[in-house]
């Protein structure tokens, strides 16, 4: 069977979105779930399937929710409908890395155990697959296929958050947290252990994604709808309004294009339900997939700002602040000298 043939008589439920059936969990803010829907789809991602499928909108459908509410704050009438779903991508997280603990540990983690829950009603269920971050384990030097250990139980964390308060939870983190940089990688190791503990009940994967960048082809090179990770950087570098960085020129980001990264959660569904060899590990172990590069392939820091200052120049945007160039740097002195006299040097 073919991957097309496979989703046709799917029911798909996507959250952190804003087959027969396609919904699209998204989170109740001070628009209506319908507005931000039809919000997202007026985006340019989806103008070839609006010139050649109009047609297939018609099976999409909002369902409200709140991933930091127990049950995500979805209505029973929204749950009634979802009851027959067959996939769950659940995506929906909260990425800031300075996110407070508790906000990170309700959305990312409780969040996480709360459309597991759901998805145990659904009895038509084919495959969850999380969707976490290659760095849920950047304390790890190695980052396995597999889950791996954490300092913390799940279970306990969240009943932290629900019982102190933001403030205490916070002066808490760092110790608690052991070698996790922020409140983001964290919560999502966490969370790989809740779809661990649901392996023998719920056909679970777990899918890690690095960087995620501008895409390669679609909807067309280069398409990319925010500033998260290195796109901000790489943008403000090619305004010129970045000329340095606090970082060694020798770091090899682990980058991946976003449609590259579509593709491989619309296979990772497939092969769960079809390949027989996912079927099989599933039930000792959940299958976790790395949608990433070796380090092999990367290219450091230093060449990829080389080469967008050259492309930088040859095409230069209309909103071009200041001229390309600069270089990065892993000492902080140095660092604060080049940012202070670029700064004094664009007033003079």
């Amino acid at each position: 069977m073919s991957i097309t043939d496979f989703y046709k008589d799917q029911e798909i439920f996507i959250t952190g979105g804003s087959g027969k059936c396609l919904y699209c969990c998204v989170q109740k803010k001070d628009k209506t779930a319908d507005e931000r829907l039809q919000e997202l789809l007026d985006n340019s991602i989806f103008q070839r399937a609006r010139d050649e499928q109009p047609e297939s909108f018609k099976k999409l459908h909002a369902i409200a929710g709140d991933c930091r509410e127990l049950g995500l704050s979805i209505s029973n009438e929204d749950l009634k409908r979802i009851e027959n779903v067959t996939i769950i991508f659940h995506s929906a997280a909260n990425v800031r890395f300075d996110n407070p603990f508790k906000d990170s540990i309700f959305v990312n983690l409780r969040g996480t155990h709360e459309i597991l829950k759901i998805a145990e009603t659904m009895t038509n269920l084919k495959a969850f697959i999380h969707v976490s971050t290659l760095y849920s384990n950047v304390d790890q030097p190695c980052i396995y296929e597999k889950i791996l250990p954490n300092s913390a139980d799940w279970r306990t964390t969240i009943k932290l958050a629900e019982t102190l308060d933001g403030k205490t939870l916070d002066i808490l983190f760092k110790k608690y947290s052991s070698n996790h940089p922020n409140t983001y990688t964290f919560a999502k190791s966490l969370s790989e252990h809740v779809v661990n503990d649901y392996k023998n009940k719920l056909p679970v994967l777990v899918y890690r994604v690095a960087m995620v960048v501008s895409s390669v082809d679609e909807p067309f090179t280069g398409w990319v709808d925010n500033l998260n990770g290195p796109c901000g950087l790489l943008l403000t570098a090619t305004l010129g309004l970045t000329h340095t960085a606090h970082i060694s020129p020798r770091t090899k980001l682990n980058m991946i294009p976003c449609d590259v990264t579509v593709h491989g959660l619309i296979i990772s569904a497939y092969a769960a339900v079809s390949d027989s060899n996912f079927a099989t590990n599933s039930k000792d172990s959940v299958v976790v997939l790395n949608s990433c590069y070796s380090n092999e392939s990367l290219t450091p820091l230093w060449r990829i700002l080389r080469d967008g200052e050259i492309l930088a120049k040859e095409n230069p945007s209309e909103n071009m602040v200041w001229l390309p160039g600069g270089n990065v740097t892993s000492s902080f002195a140095g660092f604060f000298i080049r940012t202070s006299s670029l700064n004094v040097y664009k007033f003079i």
